[in-house]
């Protein structure tokens, strides 16, 4: 079977999953699943999953690359793999829900997964998912420090500065510099991670 990858998807992850030895084949698994499982969950709540329906839905895409991973040769002339795990999500929603699932009132049974609208709604949670990823590195790397809480709690909580100044015992300015240098760091994170994927 020949498998569609991102042309930015580090192929290693997918050549790890195909080890011989358990041990980096788990790994590589937690990774996958680490990396694309809010991806699936999130488009699935996005074309009108409840809550347990995601779960369903999540478990049969990762049954079904699962079953085929062993299988797939790589061809990146072939498309990308976010396509391929597109796809695979939609025909899971499809054939859970057929027409109960929906986008923009239409069941999704009889929308085109190569659609305009299917595509935007999957990029956006795409790209969701990537400054989620290079929030939790920057977080990683910088702890809670005063720098990082300031900007979470001005630029991802929206409080306003001068509560955030205040009670972080802060200069206002230091609050908008944190916003600056943690924004220069997520340009710089995102950048990396796209092109490590």
């Amino acid at each position: 079977m020949e498998f569609y990858r991102d042309a930015s998807t580090n192929p290693s992850i997918f050549l790890r999953l195909k080890d011989s030895d358990s041990a980096p084949r788990e790994v590589a698994w937690g990774e996958f699943q680490s990396r694309y499982v809010p991806v699936i969950a999130s488009f699935t709540r996005r074309l009108g999953g409840k809550p347990r329906d995601v779960d369903d839905v999540v478990q049969d895409v990762l049954l079904g690359f699962f079953v085929k991973s062993p299988t797939f040769v790589y061809d990146p002339s072939k498309g990308r793999f976010r396509k391929y795990l597109k796809v695979c999500t939609y025909h899971a929603l499809q054939k859970r829900f057929g027409r109960s699932a929906r986008l923009l009132g239409t069941p999704i049974d009889e929308i085109d997964p190569e659609s305009v609208a299917v595509e935007k709604v999957w990029d956006d949670v795409w790209e969701q998912q990537l400054l989620h990823r290079a929030i939790d590195v920057i977080r990683t790397e910088m702890g809670h420090t005063k720098t990082f809480v300031a900007f979470e709690r001005y630029v991802l909580l929206d409080e306003p500065a001068e509560k955030v100044a205040s009670e972080l015992d802060l200069h206002i300015n230091s609050v908008y510099r944190a916003k600056d240098q943690i924004t220069r760091l997520l340009k710089a994170r995102l950048s990396a991670i796209r092109d490590e994927e």
